[in-house]
Parts: C-alpha cells; sequence; structure tokens
C-alpha cells in the first residue's frame, strides 16, 4: 500500500519486546486483579439481576393481591354466568401468581431467579409481631380461593369472605406488602453499594500494580526500542503485501475527506494511476454522490454509490466504512467491493415483487370495498321499503350495520395506504416547510379551537411532497383529536442535525405514559377504546413506516399528564434507495 503516513521514520516507541520473568510477573499479578474484577463485576450482575427479580415479584405479589379484590367483586356484581365465570378465572390465576411469588420470595425459585431465606429482619416481618405477613397472605390466598368455589346462589354483597377481602386487600394487606417491597429495596441497594465498595478497592490495587509495573518493569525494556522498530518495519512490509494483493479497493481517509493511501485493488477498479487518489479529495472518485463534508462522523452501514471508471464504464460500488487509530490519529478506512451481477439481479426481481404486492394491495382493496358498498345499499332499501313496519330498534341496528360497514370500508383504505406508504409516488421537489406546516395547520384547525405555532424560519428540503405531508399531518391530526379539552397548544420545532433536519410537534395534551411509547407505533394499535374514539390506530404506525424509510428515527418524549413531543429526523435531500434500505 502506497502511503505517506507509513512511510515516514521514526516508529520509536511504538512496541516493547521480550518475554522477561519480570513481565511474566507482572502480567501474572494483572491477570489475577483482572479476574477478580471480572468476580466482582459478575458478582454485581448477578446481584442487580437478583434484586431486579425480588423486587419485581416482590411488586407483583401485590398487584396480584389488588387485581384479585377486583375481580372478586366483580364476581358478586356478575349479571350473567359468562361474567362470574371470567370473575372466578381471573381470580384464581391472579392468586396463583401471587401465591408462586410468595412461595418464591420466602423459599426460592430458581426459575424466577428467587434466591428465598430472606435476611433476619425481613423474615421477622414475615413471621414475627402480632400480625405476621406470611399468615396475613396465607389467609388472604385461601378466603380468595374459597370465594371463587363458591357457588353462584351463595354470592353475594354480605358473603364473610368478600367483606374480609375487601377490608383487607387495600388496607392492611396492601400497607405490609409496600412495606417488604421497600425494604426489599434498601437491601438491594445495600448490598450493591457494599460491592461497588470492593470493586473500587480492586481498581485501586489494579493502578498501584500498573504503577508498580511502569517503575520496575518497562523501563528497562525501553532499551529494546530499536530491535522492535526494524520487526515493525518488517511487519508493515507484510501487511502492506496483504492489502496490495487484496480483491477490494481498501483506502483510509482523514478527517477533512483526503485519501491518505490506495491499494493497488483501487487503481484497477477505477482504472486509473495511484497518484490519481493520494492527497485528493475522496469524493472526486464518487462525483455527485451524498457524502459527508466531515469525516468525523463516516457514513454507517454499507452504501451503494454509482461511479465511473476512467474509461467512461458506470459501476455500482458497496462501500463500508470504519474508523481507525493510526499513529494516534482518528482515520477512515474505506473498503469498497464492485457489486456482483446476481446483487442487482436480485434487486430488479424484488423491485418487479413490490410493483406486483402494489397492485395486488390495490385490486385487493377494490374487490373488498365493492360488497360492502352493497350491504350499505341493500340496508337502505329495505329501510325505505318498510319504513312503516319497521321499530325504531331495528332502525339503529341498520344504522349501526351501516356505521361498521364504513368503518370497514376505512380499515380497508389504510391497510392498502400502509401497505404502499414507503413507495414514492412523486418526483421529490423543494419544500418550504414553513409553507407546507401552515398549510396543514388549516387544514387540521379549520375551527380555530387550537394554537399552532410555527418557527419564523423553517428548512427548505427536497422530498417527495406527499410523504412529509402525511408525516406532519398525521402528527398534527393525532395532537388535535386525542386532545383531552377543547382548546389546547401545539408547537412545532426544528434543529439541524448533520445532514438532516429534527422536527418536533408538541402538545399541552394528556400525554403518554412511557410503557405505551412503543405501542402507539404498531399498527391498529389504539391507547382508547375505538367505541369510544373513533380512530384506526394506522396515523402513528404510517408515520413511523415513512420516517424510517428515509433512514430516519422518530422518538417520544412525553408522561402522563404531562403532554406529548413527537420527534422525526428526516433528510435535506432524498437519499439513494440502497443507502436507506441499509441505514
Amino acid at each position: 500500500m502506497v502511503s505517506a503516513r507509513l512511510l515516514s521514520p521514526d516508529a520509536e516507541g511504538t512496541a516493547i519486546g521480550g518475554m522477561t520473568k519480570r513481565y511474566l510477573f507482572a502480567l501474572g499479578l494483572v491477570a489475577v486483579l483482572s479476574i477478580t474484577a471480572y468476580v466482582s463485576l459478575r458478582q454485581t450482575i448477578a446481584t442487580q439481576e437478583t434484586s431486579a427479580a425480588i423486587v419485581n415479584y416482590s411488586g407483583k405479589r401485590r398487584y396480584t393481591s389488588q387485581r384479585a379484590a377486583l375481580f372478586s367483586q366483580q364476581l358478586v356484581l356478575g349479571t350473567t354466568a359468562a361474567d362470574r365465570q371470567r370473575a372466578r378465572h381471573e381470580m384464581l390465576t391472579s392468586i396463583q401468581i401471587m401465591e408462586a411469588a410468595h412461595h418464591g420470595l420466602l423459599h426460592g425459585n430458581a426459575a424466577l431467579r428467587l434466591p428465598g431465606h430472606p435476611s433476619p429482619a425481613i423474615s421477622a416481618v414475615y413471621f414475627s409481631g402480632d400480625r405476621p405477613i406470611d399468615a396475613l397472605v396465607r389467609e388472604y390466598i385461601f378466603r380468595v380461593r374459597a370465594l371463587a368455589a363458591c357457588k353462584d346462589e351463595e354470592l353475594s354483597h354480605d358473603h364473610p369472605d368478600l367483606r374480609w377481602i375487601v377490608a383487607t386487600a387495600p388496607g392492611e394487606l396492601l400497607d405490609a406488602l409496600d412495606n417488604l417491597v421497600q425494604m426489599y429495596q434498601g437491601e438491594s441497594e445495600a448490598e450493591i453499594v457494599r460491592i461497588q465498595s470492593l470493586e473500587s478497592m480492586v481498581l485501586v490495587a489494579t493502578l498501584s500494580v500498573l504503577a508498580m509495573e511502569a517503575l520496575f518493569i518497562f523501563r528497562p525494556m525501553v532499551g529494546r526500542v530499536r530491535e522492535e522498530r526494524r520487526k515493525l518495519v518488517r511487519a508493515e512490509s507484510y501487511t502492506r503485501a496483504i492489502l496490495d494483493n487484496s480483491y477490494d479497493a481498501i483506502l483510509t481517509i482523514d478527517r477533512g475527506g483526503q485519501v491518505l493511501s490506495a491499494n493497488r485493488a483501487t487503481t484497477a477498479m477505477f482504472g486509473r494511476n495511484l497518484s490519481d487518489f493520494i492527497n485528493r479529495p475522496f469524493v472526486a472518485l464518487l462525483p455527485g454522490q451524498d457524502l459527508p463534508s466531515d469525516w468525523r462522523e463516516p457514513p454507517q452501514g454499507v452504501r451503494s454509490f454509482k461511479a465511473t471508471r476512467s474509461d467512461g464504464k458506470a459501476i455500482t460500488i458497496d462501500a463500508a466504512f470504519t474508523m481507525a487509530n493510526v499513529d494516534h490519529e482518528v482515520v477512515v478506512i474505506a473498503t469498497l467491493r464492485e457489486s456482483t451481477e446476481q446483487l442487482q439481479r436480485y434487486a430488479r426481481d424484488l423491485e418487479r415483487r413490490n410493483q406486483e404486492l402494489d397492485q395486488f394491495a390495490y385490486v385487493a382493496s377494490h374487490d373488498l370495498k365493492a360488497p360492502l358498498r352493497a350491504i350499505v345499499n341493500l340496508s337502505q332499501w329495505i329501510e325505505e321499503d318498510a319504513k312503516d313496519t319497521l321499530s325504531p330498534l331495528v332502525r339503529d341496528h341498520l344504522a349501526m350495520m351501516r356505521s361498521r360497514v364504513r368503518r370497514l370500508e376505512t380499515l380497508i383504505d389504510g391497510i392498502h395506504r400502509y401497505a404502499t406508504a414507503t413507495r414514492p409516488d412523486h418526483a421529490p421537489e423543494i419544500i418550504d416547510t414553513g409553507v407546507l406546516v401552515r398549510e396543514i395547520s388549516e387544514e387540521q384547525n379549520g375551527h380555530g379551537r387550537f394554537t399552532i405555532t410555527i418557527p419564523e424560519r423553517m428548512p427548505t428540503v427536497v422530498a417527495d411532497r406527499t410523504r412529509l405531508w402525511q408525516v406532519f399531518s398525521n402528527l398534527i391530526a393525532n395532537a388535535v383529536k386525542h386532545h383531552h379539552h377543547d382548546q389546547g397548544r401545539i408547537d412545532i420545532g426544528v434543529r439541524e442535525v448533520g445532514e438532516r433536519y429534527e422536527f418536533s410537534v408538541a402538545d399541552d395534551g394528556p400525554g403518554i405514559a412511557p410503557e405505551f411509547h412503543e405501542r402507539v407505533f404498531v399498527i391498529f394499535q389504539t391507547l382508547t377504546p375505538k367505541d369510544v374514539k373513533d380512530s384506526l390506530g394506522l396515523g402513528l404506525a404510517l408515520v413511523k413506516k415513512i420516517v424510517r424509510e428515509e433512514g430516519g428515527t422518530i422518538i417520544i418524549d412525553s408522561a402522563e399528564g404531562k403532554g406529548a413531543t413527537f420527534r422525526f429526523t428526516w433528510p435535506k435531500r432524498p437519499e439513494p434507495r440502497s443507502e436507506v434500505a441499509h441505514a
């Protein structure tokens, strides 16, 4: 490999060889300390896992006790046999989980990572005092099972087991279990602090040993540096021979994008001399391609580029970029390989299949909606022909049937939109995002219920207008539709992040609990019943699909009762489809 950097003189101090007795002794000390650190780390991990399991099942025991009490009341309030049977099933399931957690916390359960054998302080809470928790839990389990075993005719609000359960669950039992959870947490934290202290001691010992090695072992070895330099030069020649005979083109690039070195395969790939590459911009090899101007953050993954050889032949190149430290300076290593004919054929086959799937989705949605429209028409004809004989209840049923059919039609349309969302319908165009968002705001906020703020200076991007419109429109519509007040506020934001913009849509609505942050992006998943709020659960799923197809990300910053902020990234200009696929 030809490289001015590799040929620069004076590589003294780069290695120290020779396995002397003192060096072996030092390695032994480091090995012992490393094993000690490893054991300490494993113990920390095991302690944290065990602590997490204990706290988790302690909390699960608390949760299932309250769940059993809830379904005990539903058992008595049930109006049908099916309701009561379901309540019994939920009661018994909750109690079974509660009993397994209780037994595991006391006696251990390897499958649940519960060690059992609680500390004396916790054992005293379980088995001592005026009201031992173990006895209380066992009596609670017994009474819930006894109530579940009662016949329907024996159930009433005055049933002694029900009254005891309802009185104990939210009071004495809940307080006792909460106290145990806090005790488990306290003991876990104390154990972790103890192990961390041990790790600190190991660290101090390791640093001391390393300092002694530096003073009494490595200093005498410095005299052997010149001999090792000769070995390094030979090793460099060996490495250069391997690189020069590599099939892949391998180049090194500095942070400014200048090529520092290139192997012989690079000349064969582009049909040029090495002098055409060294100390010249890497982007000159791939003109017109989307490459970064700052190479401190090289492109991630495998990227495909179009290039032209010196003889005019167009080639497709797969490129991967990695960071490396050479002579105490970070450089980028670019590995280039010409795409094979087979991969190109696969790409053509994939495009053909995508087109077939698009056609199938369109035809299927059309054929499914035709009989649905016939059902709506038939129900209207029946209502018109028998209007004098139909009861109000039957009319309501017919109207409900038409409503459900229309919902199904909307669902089919949504599936078709989702299936074809990432197909580029229009050529990219220059878009003023400020104008775009204002148009969407006027459309979604027709009655002026919401105050929508938009920055005075919004960026201009090159993109498919329809797809960017879908993203902003669904996010703003989501904020309007799911707001818990008649009036609200929506704030649009933007900031530049490298070759992308990060847009944000924030509202002061009811917020989304952290445990639902992933669920809201799942297709057809809603946080409220569809009968309460007419929603397909499609908008955010569609947004995520489009954003990911553009190589971006979308996240939620929200907590229940504190509004929600959706942030997504969008490229300043379109990326080649193959690049997006690998992003």
